[in-house]
């Protein structure tokens, strides 16, 4: 709506806010000129694995917030029964993937709650985006799809993790029947969620004209169960979320893709579509 009125009316606001916005955010809209430009994790500290584990330890008791044992590999998913690719600490290759489809019967589904905004909304009442936020569960009804979450850091970006998995498994997906690819940005901090309108104001110009109303923007509370269901515990790297139609989360992966990690991808999102099919 700003657009269409005219820039001008909110140049000096937007310059305002925008001024605050940390560089390395803004600087994760860039394109760069090569994937090795791209910084990665710090190496992990000697006692960063005494540190995990005594807050591990200290959320078992119930005394400490549940987000303590979030680490990948302290709290099993699926109670242990299906194996995910290891992590190392300050890894960026992706892991805490399974090697098969998620049974529905274990999956997480996706949140009923979690109201999003399209990078473009309309004013207009009887369009489908409305300016009103709205739940992305809807919109998986019925669709195989294929779900990319970034934070804008540097690794975890339109133009690097997100652009890397696309670049691999995206077109083949969206040759199944009845298949669909949203971006989704979600930031855990508490600045980058209240700023969310110059987030959609950023994407309006970096994502292409037919992806303005499947990129989405997550402003709401951060949650802990979204953070679990949603595997958002690695803000500095894209995660990957196959879902079915009805809604639940099949398969998943966090980092950079890899060529095991794509291969199994692309097997178990062929084997999806046909059990969507079967299922119907």
């Amino acid at each position: 709506m700003e657009d269409l009125e005219g820039g001008a009316r909110y140049e000096k606001s937007i310059g305002t806010f925008y001024g605050n916005v940390p560089s390395h955010v803004r600087d994760s809209f860039t394109a760069p000129n090569h994937m090795n430009e791209a910084p990665r994790n710090a190496a992990p500290l000697m006692l960063d694995g005494f540190a995990s584990q005594a807050k591990a330890l200290a959320a078992s008791t119930g005394f400490a917030p549940e987000s303590w044992s979030s680490g990948a590999g302290v709290v099993p998913y699926y109670g242990g029964t299906l194996p995910l690719a290891p992590y190392t600490k300050g890894q960026t290759a992706a892991y805490h993937y399974p090697r098969v489809l998620v049974p529905r019967e274990i999956a997480h589904r996706f949140p009923l709650d979690m109201y999003v905004d399209p990078a473009f909304q309309t004013s207009d009442p009887t369009h489908k985006f409305r300016m009103k936020s709205q739940t992305l569960f809807p919109m998986l009804q019925g669709h195989t799809t294929l779900l990319l979450i970034f934070s804008a850091q540097p690794l975890s970006g339109l133009f690097t993790g997100l652009r890397r998995w696309l670049e691999d498994v995206g077109e083949e997906f969206s040759a199944h029947p009845n298949s669909q690819v949203f971006k989704l940005h979600a930031s855990k901090g508490w600045f980058s969620r209240r700023t969310h309108f110059l987030t959609k104001f950023q994407l309006r110009r970096q994502v292409p004209e037919d992806e303005l109303f499947t990129t989405f923007v997550y402003r709401g509370k951060w949650k802990w169960e979204y953070e679990k269901a949603l595997h958002m515990y690695d803000k500095e790297l894209p995660v990957v979320l196959l879902i079915d139609p009805l809604g639940y989360i099949r398969w998943h992966a966090v980092g950079l893709p890899t060529e095991d990690a794509t291969d199994i991808f692309r097997s178990l999102s062929h084997r999806l579509a046909r059990e969507k099919r079967s299922f119907a």
